[in-house]
């Protein structure tokens, strides 16, 4: 049985990749894939100054190696994806 078969609709394949991966779906340029509480994070952090991304990038980072709560590591995992692409839009 294929995954596509098994996961069913396209939005429970999405789900089970980011939950798997700790990848984020979301774009911080179009907000396409965020949920409302990465938007805010988003919002919040590119009115940051660059030491600061890079800052928070490293501190997450060191994070998500800890011991936590599977929903808690989700959030360090989407905060570092948007972190991430803050850095490169900024060629840090």
């Amino acid at each position: 049985m294929a995954m596509c078969d098994e996961l069913g609709d396209e939005g429970r394949m999405e789900d089970y990749v980011v939950e798997v991966s700790g990848a984020s779906l979301c774009n911080i340029k179009t907000h396409d894939g965020c949920t409302d509480k990465e938007k805010e994070f988003v919002a919040k952090m590119s009115k940051a100054s660059d030491s600061e991304v890079s800052k928070q990038l490293a501190r997450l980072s060191k994070m998500g190696d800890g011991s936590m709560k599977p929903d808690l590591k989700q959030w360090v995992k989407q905060r570092v994806a948007i972190l991430k692409q803050l850095a490169k839009e900024s060629n840090l």
